[in-house]
């Protein structure tokens, strides 16, 4: 038990001896601890322990810190004047290893008072060497530049013991006989010239402006005055316009009323005049079915073939009379037209005459269309004349052919059955006439087969002898009767061979021409 007391107060007396040592420090950031003993190392900002009896702990102020760096005596410029300097410089321990272990033994444990005093004396040599460099002109008035020049100076120097320049500002230059003095007082006798310069400038700025105003003003006066004459002169322009423009239609209106009454007027006259000859016709129409109950036959188709005539002839008339109506209301119409246009022109052309002018063109228009209506109603009442000529002139021709038929039915009337076995004989060549007529119009004809040709000529003649059954059929009358009893058996017998021989050596001849002129093509 007594045993293991002692070896408990060895252990502790052991642990006790080796705790006391070793010992500890705490570095701030602003700080840096070298420790030097066993083996160097530099701590910053963390806790360091090291041995006491074989280890030694020193410090290093990292703290930036201020040096008032002034030239005690006058220092001659580049342009040989002498003048004094004042300046604060910002220095600080160089921050990479190298520089601390230089600054370690320049300024290990010291402060920052022993530290400015060292380095004074390094800063005001280089203050005084750019000073030398540079005129006292450029330095007052380029401090940048000097500072500057100073920081590239001072540099290496202070890197070879153990610090950085942080910042260089002069603060103030001092001259032995006054030169910057004199200095400013020129340049405020320039200032003041420049402002005086400036002022009167600006007051003839001011005078250039108030008369460039009025002359605007002026300008904008007199423009706005003409704007407001060229405004009256145009309404006045625009007014004459629409003037000659209302006169211009009026009359141009009066000219289509009046062409309009004259085209009223001759329809009227068309619509009289297609009256008469309505009445002419009706009576003619009466006249032929007085004749068409009396004659069936050749009577019918002449009177049909004169009406047909006639009223191709009235259409014709009509149409060439329509032709010429409207033809005139065109001319007319191009006439006003170009009335219009020739009076729009005079009065663009003429505006300053344009009341004179309208009232002349007006005039002009209302003479022309008083000449034009004077014509127009010559020309309609000869029409009227010469229709009504021809309408007398028609009637009696129409009276006499009427005349005529009544002698001649009366005629026929009275000889009966020779007058109309006379017709017969007369219109019966004509009728196989108009029967092989077609056979002209025709360029060639082939016949396929035997007996074509004699088939071809039978029946052209059953045409003839189909068209005495439909004259026999129509009228009533059986004309071989009529001829068998007026002549005699042998007699018809002898016409209807001489008629058949006769129609049929027409047809053949017709057919011979139809046969060279397919040859000769």
């Amino acid at each position: 038990m007594a045993a293991v007391v002692v070896y408990g107060i060895i252990v502790i007396v052991v642990l006790g001896i080796i705790l006391s040592l070793f010992a500890y420090v705490r570095v701030p950031n602003d700080k840096m601890a070298f420790i030097s003993g066993f083996r160097k190392r530099m701590v910053s900002g963390r806790l360091a322990f090291y041995v006491r009896a074989f280890e030694r702990v020193d410090y290093l102020d990292l703290a930036v810190f201020s040096v008032d760096v002034d030239t005690k005596q006058f220092v001659p410029t580049n342009d040989f004047i002498n003048i004094k300097a004042d300046a604060i410089v910002k220095l600080q321990v160089g921050t990479t290893q190298d520089i601390m272990l230089i600054a370690s033994k320049n300024f290990l444990n010291k402060n920052h008072e022993y530290m400015s005093n060292a380095i004074k004396d390094v800063l005001e040599g280089n203050l005084r060497e750019i000073i030398g460099q540079m005129n006292l002109k450029d330095m007052v008035q380029n401090r940048k530049v000097f500072n500057q020049k100073v920081e590239e100076n001072v540099i290496d120097d202070l890197r070879k013991m153990g610090l950085e320049l942080k910042s260089f500002n002069v603060q103030s230059f001092t001259d032995e006989k006054g030169v910057i003095d004199n200095l400013g007082i020129e340049n405020t006798s320039r200032i003041s010239k420049d402002a005086s310069i400036a002022k009167a400038n600006s007051e003839k700025e001011v005078a250039i402006a108030k008369a460039q105003a009025y002359k605007e003003a002026q300008d904008i006066e007199i423009k706005t005055e003409e704007e407001i004459a060229e405004k009256q002169n145009a309404l006045k322009i625009k007014q004459a316009d629409l003037k000659i423009e209302s006169d211009t239609k009026q009359a141009l209106a009066d000219i289509t009323y009046d062409i309009q009454k004259e085209k009223n007027r001759k329809e009227y006259e068309e619509v009289i005049g297609d009256a008469n000859f309505t009445q002419q016709d009706q009576a003619i129409r009466a006249n032929k079915a007085k004749l068409e109950s009396e004659i069936k036959i050749d009577q019918q188709i002449k009177a049909d073939a004169k009406l047909y005539n006639m009223t191709k002839e009235a259409e014709a008339r009509l149409v060439e009379e329509q032709k010429h109506a409207d033809a005139e209301l065109y001319k007319r119409q191009k006439q006003a037209e170009g009335i219009k246009l020739q009076a729009l022109a005079e009065a663009e052309a003429q505006k300053i005459q344009a009341e004179a002018e309208a009232n002349a063109i007006k005039l002009k228009m209302l003479a022309e269309a008083e000449g034009i209506e004077a014509r127009g109603n010559a020309e309609a009442q000869a029409k009227e004349k010469m229709l009504l000529a021809e309408a007398r002139g028609k009637k009696e021709t129409l009276l006499a052919e009427a005349e005529g038929l009544d002698k001649k039915a009366e005629a026929m009337k009275k000889y009966g059955e020779a007058a109309v076995a006379e017709m017969y004989f007369k219109a019966l060549p004509e009728v196989a006439k108009n029967v092989a007529a077609p056979l002209h119009n025709i360029d060639k004809i082939t016949m396929y087969g035997d007996g074509n040709t004699n088939k071809l000529i039978s029946d052209i003649t059953q045409s003839i002898g189909k068209i005495n059954d439909g004259i026999s059929d129509g009228a009533g009358i059986d004309i071989k009767s009529l001829l068998a009893g007026f002549l005699g058996g042998k007699v018809l017998d002898n016409i209807n061979s001489k008629s058949t021989d006769g129609k049929e050596e027409e047809i053949l001849s017709n057919k011979e021409n139809v046969d060279k002129k397919n040859g000769g093509k």
